[in-house]
């Protein structure tokens, strides 16, 4: 078994925790019994929601279920739009869970009070749109919300997650202790959080992530051609003189 950024290997990743019987549970899930073996599963979808849902995918097929947390300040994507609304209900149909991926420099507060205030007037407008469990990844996390609990939400850096269990991540498309099946394999950490980025995670060893991010923003400007057909009077004759050419 080679260890590829590829969603065979992911698969065979899963399967192997599986085995070794770690459930896979919630941020939101109750606290595990003691001896159990737990995975905290958790994609932060900094990119692309079609990523995500390959990944989704091949995660129902093995039957475990993982958080996915949607970028708040996205450049690349708009949660609110329909077709990345449609997404999202399928992951959860999946058998999945959304919470938010926030970047914490955009609520700028005084006290930690009132930045969790703040959190929390986000998660109450996101719910008015989104079935999303209370739960927050933070984007490009700063010692404020390290190693922190907050009250009235589930931080995924919260010491329960993040220093008292087993953290991993492919942050950056590596693995920095080594790819976490070995681990699994010799039942190595009763609990873990496993950190997922589905971007840099490939359909074949030989995908070029060059050709798949070309192809990404080739798909991104089709989405705006139309849409400034569609809402722009003065432009849609450009357009549809475009794709007529």
């Amino acid at each position: 078994m080679g260890c590829s950024f590829t969603l065979q290997h992911y698969r065979e990743i899963l399967e192997i925790a599986k085995k070794n019987g770690y459930a896979f549970l919630g941020f939101h899930s109750p606290c595990s019994s003691r001896g159990q073996r737990v995975i905290y599963l958790r994609h932060d979808i900094d990119i692309c929601l079609e990523e995500a849902v390959e990944m989704a995918r091949t995660e129902a097929e093995v039957g475990v279920s993982a958080t996915y947390f949607v970028l708040t300040n996205s450049p690349v994507y708009n949660v609110f739009a329909e077709d990345s609304r449609k997404l999202v209900r399928y992951i959860q149909q999946l058998g999945h869970w959304v919470g938010l991926h926030i970047d914490p420099v955009l609520f700028s507060a005084d006290d930690l009070v009132q930045f969790e205030e703040r959190i929390v007037n986000l998660i109450k407008f996101y719910r008015e749109y989104l079935d999303i469990v209370p739960v927050v990844s933070f984007h490009r996390p700063s010692n404020m919300v390290l190693g922190r609990d907050f009250r009235a939400f589930v931080s995924t850096y919260s010491p329960r997650f993040f220093t008292d269990i087993k953290y991993v991540s492919d942050s950056r498309g590596t693995w920095r202790e080594g790819c976490p099946c070995q681990r699994l394999n010799d039942r190595a950490h009763e609990a873990m959080q496993v950190l997922i980025h589905p971007i840099w995670w490939k359909i074949t060893e030989h995908e070029s992530l060059n050709k798949r991010l070309f192809i990404l923003l080739e798909e991104r400007a089709k989405c705006f051609r139309s849409y400034l057909a569609s809402n722009v009077e003065p432009l849609r004759a450009i357009f549809c003189k475009g794709e007529r050419e």
